[in-house]
């Protein structure tokens, strides 16, 4: 007996030894709060789904509000200890002043009891203490009243949890959120437990919610007073107050099902997705195993802050784009239909000028299903911006994005892609690594009048745009596709001709200073600094003369040779480096440590993407001028103020970044499927090639001897086999096979040269 009982005991000690050591999963490492604090990447603790419309957040005050009243960011900042409303829609990742499309829609708030006064402008105390947020969960208790609110999500659903004390009258309130934002809102009672209504924002967002208790009674807020009612008719600055009586501490649970189509299809949005049998911690469990799902898809060994940092990027590339088509695949169009997406989702919201550079290669490793719906979206964008009739815009001339805007309900912007530009890129290398499902011939017209549209016919009599070197060396990048995509459909003429185009950026090149420099339409030099370093915009976007100089991605040995050959290209690039010139917090010059490798120095591209990663580093510039004083610190970091001050994240772009980087890949020029290899700063990463259109299974790195001296390639095998190359082609990494680097504290500056 005493034996069975110490065998008894002794298995529950093993049992809760193995619990307590087993291995955390990928989404285990995803910290929510990273980023979300100030201006340092413009993130958000939301819960939310990957690729989900629907993202349930607090939006907080007062940090979040610029100077003008608006919302600011991602309406959430983590500095906060207040918020104005648990909303539904949230758009984060991206910056600027006197922001007014992107945080807090559709907003309900708990309460207890409040004068009438605070409907003018809603404001709750929270505890930041119990402030808890993992994928797809949040929550956090308001010390006022009482109550902790808890949000989780599924697509096209926000869920809301609010536990009240026993006794006191439970209350909600119902408002827009971002009133700047809203086009005003309509809302009915349905029953005692239903609500419908639309708010006009973007092309008209369509919502029903479903209480678990019914409500007792009900005012409407017209912006002005209170009045009784249990219906308001597209009303500015309105809401709805719900009294649930006593519920006797049981929680109040709010489903919200959502629609860009009609509110017919959000019930069937709310009930296809969280059914009433399906408890709140379902829905929990599911969000969080669906996010644990698609990160798992990269497995990274290695020091468990870096793995924090990469899997928090990693989930921070799957908040945008968002599935905006319903279950039945009804989506709305540019030309203001209803469209169905049959046998794919159909995905919007992009930020292409951002992204097109690293996320989308990501994508094509690691989400090329997801890939491959964007691909047809886009199709679809193409299509319904043909019907309804876009054309050249004259003043593209300066930064921006080209139509793709028709008015929608309300005169809102239908909820659609905010920048196009190099859209054509991302098809282009989808196309070129296998992942199109489309015929190409049938696309391709649609391709070249973007082409035509970003670079008018009018500017090939000069060979450039005038005053902008910037635009005409980006659109060089899409002519050259353009040349990929005509040469595969034998296409000889356009072949030759975007060819051609693809070289305009010689035309801005000024050889008697080796810059690129802006000039009149009659071919007259423009006026250049007397500093290049200085971050003036006047012909360069968001970038010094400096950082612009390296922007040649479809063609670096061209651009090598504008220099005079590798050693002065390489010369200019270490001094670039050594003196602090490259700004890590924007897009202009994120290729530029991997150029070392066309320069014959693959160690210095080792050398630099690992301090970029892993080290301070000085940082002089801001996104559109100098700091006041240069930043000494690391670029990626696991703090609420996790990336440099003043970076945004852009859609992904500069998480997609990281995570690239970190595996020791980069993809230079998209539509061109080859990856610059670098120093991973993981021992190991395997890639799960999850899709048929791939031969292999899975693609692993590892790096032997890595350690925060060990930073530099020594020899590497590809399957095998000695591998003396410091680039891998798409096609090779598909096949599937394992990379092996041997590590060490010195340049092998043999390494990597052919």
């Amino acid at each position: 007996m005493m034996i069975k009982t110490y065998l008894f005991i002794g298995s529950i000690i093993c049992l809760l030894v193995f619990s307590s050591c087993q291995e955390k999963r990928a989404v285990d490492y995803v910290d929510p709060f990273i980023c979300s604090q100030g201006d340092h990447g413009h993130w958000l603790p939301a819960a939310l789904v990957p690729f989900g419309m629907v993202g349930v957040c607090p939006d907080t005050y007062p940090g979040s509000l610029t100077a003008d009243g608006d919302f600011a960011h991602s309406g959430y900042d983590f500095s906060d200890n207040q918020v104005r409303g648990f909303s539904n829609f949230h758009k984060g990742s991206s910056g600027g002043t006197a922001v007014t499309d992107r945080a807090g829609l559709l907003s309900l708030l708990p309460f207890i009891n409040v004068p009438d006064s605070f409907y003018f402008s809603p404001i709750v105390n929270i505890d930041k203490k119990t402030e808890k947020a993992s994928p797809g969960y949040y929550s956090v208790f308001l010390p006022d009243d009482q109550i902790k609110a808890e949000l989780t999500a599924e697509t096209h659903v926000g869920v809301h949890r609010y536990s009240y004390p026993s006794g006191p009258p439970v209350r909600l309130f119902l408002y827009e959120g971002n009133r700047s934002r809203s086009g005003g809102i309509t809302f009915s009672m349905k029953d005692s437990q239903c609500i419908e209504g639309i708010q006009y924002s973007y092309g008209g967002i369509y919502f029903t919610m479903k209480f678990s208790a019914p409500v007792i009674s009900s005012k409407t807020w017209n912006g002005t007073a209170l009045a009784e009612g249990a219906s308001l008719e597209k009303q500015h600055a309105g809401g709805m107050v719900l009294d649930f009586g006593d519920l006797k501490g049981k929680p109040l649970e709010v489903r919200v099902g959502v629609s860009l189509t009609s509110i017919a299809a959000a019930h069937k949005n709310l009930k296809a997705e969280c059914p009433d049998e399906i408890s709140f911690e379902q829905i929990q469990s599911n969000a969080l195993e669906t996010w644990n799902h698609t990160l798992s898809g990269i497995e990274v060994s290695g020091e468990d802050e870096y793995k924090t940092i990469f899997y928090t990027a990693l989930y921070h590339s799957c908040f945008l784009p968002q599935v905006i088509s319903d279950v039945d695949g009804t989506y709305p169009g540019l030309d203001q239909k209803n469209h169905i997406a049959k046998g794919y989702q159909h995905y919007n919201n992009y930020a292409f000028w951002d992204d097109f550079r690293t996320k989308f290669p990501l994508y094509s490793l690691w989400q090329p299903r997801v890939y491959r719906d964007i691909v047809k979206s886009i199709r679809d964008l193409y299509e319904e911006a043909q019907s309804w009739g876009i054309t050249e815009d004259s003043d593209h001339a300066a930064h921006g994005s080209v139509g793709f805007r028709p008015e929608g309900i309300g005169g809102y912007q239908v909820f659609n892609t905010c920048r196009h530009e190099h859209m054509l890129m991302v098809m282009a290398d989808a196309y070129t690594k296998g992942i199109f499902p489309l015929d190409l011939k049938s696309v391709y017209p649609y391709m070249r009048h973007e082409a035509m549209i970003q670079m008018p016919e009018r500017y090939d009599s000069i060979g450039f745009i005038p005053a902008r070197p910037d635009q005409t060396g980006e659109f060089c990048w899409d002519s050259w596709c353009m040349a990929q995509l005509a040469r595969a459909t034998g296409n000889d003429a356009d072949y030759n001709y975007f060819t051609k185009r693809a070289d305009y950026w010689k035309n801005t090149w000024d050889p008697s200073i080796r810059y690129f420099r802006a000039r009149e339409a009659d071919g007259t030099w423009l006026d250049f600094p007397d500093d290049p370093a200085i971050n003036r915009e006047k012909y360069t976007y968001e970038g010094s003369k400096w950082q612009w100089r390296w922007n040649v991605i479809h063609d670096v040995p061209g651009l090598i040779g504008a220099f005079g050959g590798k050693d002065a290209f390489a010369k200019e690039l270490e001094y670039f480096f050594n003196n602090d010139l490259y700004t890590a917090g924007n897009q202009i010059d994120l290729q530029a440590p991997f150029l070392f490798n066309y320069a014959g120095k693959p160690w210095l591209t080792q050398e630099w993407s690992t301090k970029i990663l892993t080290q301070p580093i000085t940082q002089r510039y801001g996104t559109h001028d100098f700091f006041p004083e240069p930043v000494f610190d690391r670029i990626y970091k696991t703090t609420p103020d996790g990336y440099l001050e003043e970076m945004d994240c852009d859609y992904g772009c500069m998480a997609a970044w990281y995570n690239m980087s970190a595996m020791g890949l980069y993809q230079m020029c998209p539509g061109d499927p080859v990856y610059q290899l670098t120093s991973p700063i993981f021992e190991s990463i395997k890639i799960k090639l999850n899709d048929p259109t791939y031969p292999g299974k899975e693609f692993v790195i590892e790096a032997k001897g890595l350690s925060d001296t060990n930073i530099y390639i020594q020899s590497a095998t590809l399957n095998g086999k000695p591998y003396n190359r410091s680039s891998l082609t798409h096609e090779e990494i598909a096949r599937g096979g394992k990379l092996v680097y041997q590590m060490g504290p010195e340049p092998n500056m043999r390494w990597g040269m052919n």
